[in-house]
């Protein structure tokens, strides 16, 4: 069975689930997104999506979760008026929210976000609670196929180049998205290989000492060709081989944001942009 949240009351007056909920509210973005891809009949039981769900900088679903399911905002007592049977939260939810209604209604805390294997442990965990589990194995099995298609054509090990994400002072290391997303493309992340785990500061100094062989940004809002351009004006980056030898791939929104199936496709993009290369 799913664990419920640690809850303020003792384990006999905090709520708790009875079979598998028929009533689902979603509070991460993560959560809209697996549960649309659950399907139809999963659909149909979602009461409440996370405000983030049609915001196209970070879900891969929006737009597609018709009107009529209501996106919640900050008020717990919005999400408590739906009579949910059970509310998925991540555990970088705010606590003030979780402490409001965790004795009130079963809460699915989903705690792990840092790559595929975190992925497919919260599709387990969100299958079971919703009673799909054949359909969360499904998307298992999917994931993992597709997975081992962009393996197959990755470089052999010595021959993959390094890569770094760069977001102007932040980088991805060891232990995120996007470092499964370059080990499977064919990549090496250079911030991982340096030591580095999790998200991280990373002046624009080390950036150019460490002279990574591709770089990878963000488009954000603005056209992909126009965030290559930004890169190449910053003081110093403008000169990295990455930059003169159009080793820069840039990547819509929300594919370097999502800790969904969605990973794959920017592993496949990735992988796109270096075999073109090769």
């Amino acid at each position: 069975m799913f664990a419920l949240a640690g809850c303020r009351g003792s384990p006999d007056t905090a709520a708790k689930p009875r079979g598998p909920a028929k009533r689902v509210a979603s509070r991460t973005v993560f959560a809209d997104e697996v549960l649309w891809a659950l399907g139809d009949e999963v659909q149909g039981r979602v009461v409440g999506l996370s405000p983030m769900a049609d915001d196209p900088r970070y879900s891969t679903v929006a737009g597609r979760w018709p009107p009529s399911a209501p996106r919640l905002g900050r008020n717990p007592e919005e999400l408590l008026a739906l009579a949910p049977d059970l509310v998925i939260l991540a555990s970088f939810s705010a606590p003030e929210y979780r402490a409001a209604i965790e004795d009130k209604v079963p809460v699915l805390v989903l705690d792990d976000f840092s790559g595929f294997d975190g992925y497919l442990n919260n599709l387990e965990r969100i299958g079971e609670a919703t009673g799909a589990v054949d359909q969360a194995h499904a998307l298992r099995d999917r994931f993992n196929a597709r997975r081992a298609e962009l393996e197959a054509l990755r470089p052999p090990q010595g021959e993959r180049p390094s890569v770094i994400a760069w977001d102007y002072g932040y980088v991805p290391g060891a232990h995120t998205s996007f470092d499964d997303a370059a080990t499977t493309a064919g990549f090496v992340n250079l911030p991982a290989r340096e030591g580095l785990d999790g998200h991280q500061r990373l002046d624009a100094e080390q950036l150019v000492a460490w002279a990574p062989e591709w770089i990878v940004v963000g488009c954000g809002e603005q056209p992909c060709a126009k965030a290559i351009a930004k890169l190449a004006d910053e003081p110093g980056l403008g000169k990295l081989d990455a930059v003169t030898k159009g080793r820069v791939i840039a990547i819509e929104a929300p594919y370097l944001a999502t800790a969904s199936e969605g990973m794959l496709e920017l592993a496949a993009r990735m992988q796109a942009a270096l075999l073109e290369a090769r």
